[in-house]
């Protein structure tokens, strides 16, 4: 199956992102999708697996929901 994977944006004092995405994953689940892209080395240490999260930003299988808190 795949899945897009979105991650919402965020704003910080002096910085404003909107959604982010990342591209279409092949994976059982959404979860196991995530994992694929965010396995090398370099994404790897930003992606929390549980919380299903990338440098603390929620991730989404949509843009719908993905812009819903910052855009």
């Amino acid at each position: 199956m795949t899945h897009n994977i979105w991650a919402e944006g965020y704003v910080t004092t002096g910085a404003r992102s909107g959604a982010n995405y990342f591209g279409k994953f092949e994976g059982g689940t959404f979860r196991d999708a995530c994992d694929t892209c965010f396995k090398d080395e370099y994404h790897k240490k930003y992606y929390n697996r549980e919380r299903l999260s990338y440098w603390g930003c929620r991730l989404f299988d949509n843009q719908v929901d993905a812009i819903k808190t910052f855009g």
